[in-house]
């Protein structure tokens, strides 16, 4: 399970300040549109690898094996894109509902 924990450790995502700053001197603060973009999306991608790496860390302290541990982490993500296309077909549905209405 270690491994599992170092990928998505190495799978989280930096954002270059620096890099951001120099470009927005030449832009004129334009590129300030870019870079809130870029920190909101690495910010809600390294809180997503977080709760993954929380709930494998927690299963561990149950006393769960390394195949335990992976079967209902499997399950949780199961659960996690079931409950997100369920929000998104109530968000259509109620879409649609005012649209026709």
């Amino acid at each position: 399970m270690n491994e599992q924990l170092f990928v998505l450790t190495s799978r989280k995502r930096t954002t270059n300040h620096i890099l951001h700053l120099l470009l927005c001197i030449p832009t004129f603060g334009l590129w300030l549109i870019v870079w809130g973009i870029t920190m909101s999306s690495n910010n809600s991608h390294n809180r997503k690898i977080d709760r993954q790496i929380d709930r494998i860390v927690e299963y561990k302290a149950e006393g769960f094996s390394d195949t335990e541990t992976f079967k209902q982490t499997k399950a949780d993500k199961a659960d996690d894109d079931a409950f997100q296309l369920k929000v998104i077909f109530a968000i259509i549905v109620v879409g649609l509902y005012f649209y026709f209405r």
